[in-house]
């Protein structure tokens, strides 16, 4: 049995329901998770001043469920072979931080567990939301501290906020931070995907004002990474979906960003920064990300089971490939990366059985899975910045349930068709 209209809180507990619905993603997508645990308590007084009966409930019917059961399993299967097989790289210089991996566990699986309590599309989208808002609010405000502390270039000179309030200046990794700023565009050109009742409150204005503030942020940083997801691959990937629902007039309003290119690209070039033409450049292919991948790939190919350091040789001194499947490989080995990759296969597999029960729906997640994996591909995640690895996770758990609802529902119809 689901949370159903009956059961939806009153208006004197309005407000603690969508602190409920808003808090806890905000602060998984801000990143600064010892501010998990009060706003967590905080949370589930709520869940108890709403009433926290059809919750349980909804968890209890949807855990055991085959679909969730293999969403979990497939998870700790990776957990275990990331932790169990893992080995220090560069263990003279640098181990990877004690509790990095009970973190990770124990975010990961409340991720999961947490979407689980919700099963209308509605507290889904609002978690996705309120998520990307939240990477939003720490990307802008590393980015305000930044402009305010330092003195340009901007780009690996960016700093790290967490340590700022113990009076610590520390620097963090600035390709991964123009990563997150580009999570909430990419969530608000997504949403023109559903109809408007199924918006967030406030989307528009927020929408608007978080879009135009990330790409100031974004063109500060001055990280290709960024335009390349919010301004070019996401905007393609909602065009073609409006397409698909022929939804007409969005689809134009996303046309109209793509065509303004040409002018951005003017604009970057007469402001000498440098930025928004770098996709285009001739040399692109270059990049030492695409060399680390290469040369990652072509020793994968040769020897799967043979754990690969960083390279080529102009690179060896780096720490990461900055890019998750294969720094998973070079941390943890080949049972590591092909459990991750079956993870998220599956994630993917399950995203397009929702597109088959609820188009709009389904697409609006496959629109946000997209940027999240391609995000994954060029930064340090998890290691670095976890928010696109558990996003996606949460994307997995919205699925599962999704396709539980739509179960439910037509046997409760053939039931129904029975009776009668």
């Amino acid at each position: 049995m689901y949370l159903s209209a009956s059961t939806i809180p009153k208006p004197a507990s309005q407000a603690a329901y969508w602190a409920v619905i808003g808090l806890i993603p905000f602060t998984l997508g801000f990143g600064v998770y010892p501010l998990l645990i009060p706003v967590l308590i905080a949370a589930l007084l709520g869940l108890m001043l709403i009433g926290i009966k059809p919750f349980l409930t909804n968890i209890q019917d949807c855990l055991p469920s085959r679909g969730c059961l293999v969403l979990l399993g497939g998870l700790g299967l990776f957990l275990v072979c990331y932790r169990g097989l893992y080995i220090p790289y560069h263990p003279e210089a640098l181990k990877m931080p004690w509790g990095f991996f009970p973190i990770l566990f124990a975010l990961s699986i409340f991720t999961v567990l947490w979407i689980a309590f919700f099963t209308k599309p509605s507290e889904h989208i609002r978690f996705i939301w309120c998520f990307c808002l939240g990477a939003l609010v720490l990307g802008l405000a590393t980015v305000s501290a930044t402009l305010a502390l330092q003195a340009p270039p901007y780009y690996g000179n960016v700093i790290d906020i967490r340590y700022l309030p113990f009076g610590m200046v520390k620097f963090i990794n600035t390709p991964g931070m123009a990563n997150l700023l580009s999570l909430f565009p990419a969530t608000f050109l997504a949403g023109f995907l559903l109809k408007p009742n199924q918006r967030p409150k406030w989307f528009w204005p927020l929408g608007v004002v978080g879009f135009t503030l990330s790409l100031g942020a974004g063109v500060a940083l001055g990280q290709r990474s960024f335009f390349i997801v919010a301004l070019v691959i996401e905007p393609i990937v909602v065009a073609l979906f409006l397409l698909l629902l022929k939804s007409w007039r969005s689809f134009i309003v996303i046309c109209s960003l793509l065509m303004s290119y040409p002018i951005l690209r003017w604009a970057d070039q007469a402001a000498g920064t440098g930025f928004l033409y770098r996709p285009l450049d001739q040399h692109f292919f270059n990049d030492g990300r695409f060399q680390m991948l290469r040369y990652w790939l072509e020793h994968f190919i040769a020897n799967p089971f043979q754990r690969t350091e960083v390279g080529p040789a102009q690179w060896a001194g780096l720490q990461w490939f900055h890019n998750f499947f294969a720094d998973v490989h070079r941390l943890s080995g080949f049972w590591a990366l092909l459990a991750v990759v079956i993870l998220i296969a599956y994630i993917f597999y399950r995203i397009f059985c929702v597109v088959r029960i609820d188009k709009r729906f389904g697409l609006f997640l496959m629109a946000i899975a997209i940027p999240c994996f391609l995000i994954m591909n060029t930064s340090v995640v998890p290691e670095g910045e976890r928010q696109p690895f558990l996003l996606l996770l949460a994307i997995g758990a919205i699925s599962e349930v999704a396709i539980l609802r739509e179960r439910n529902r037509l046997k409760a119809n053939a039931t129904k068709t029975a009776i009668e």
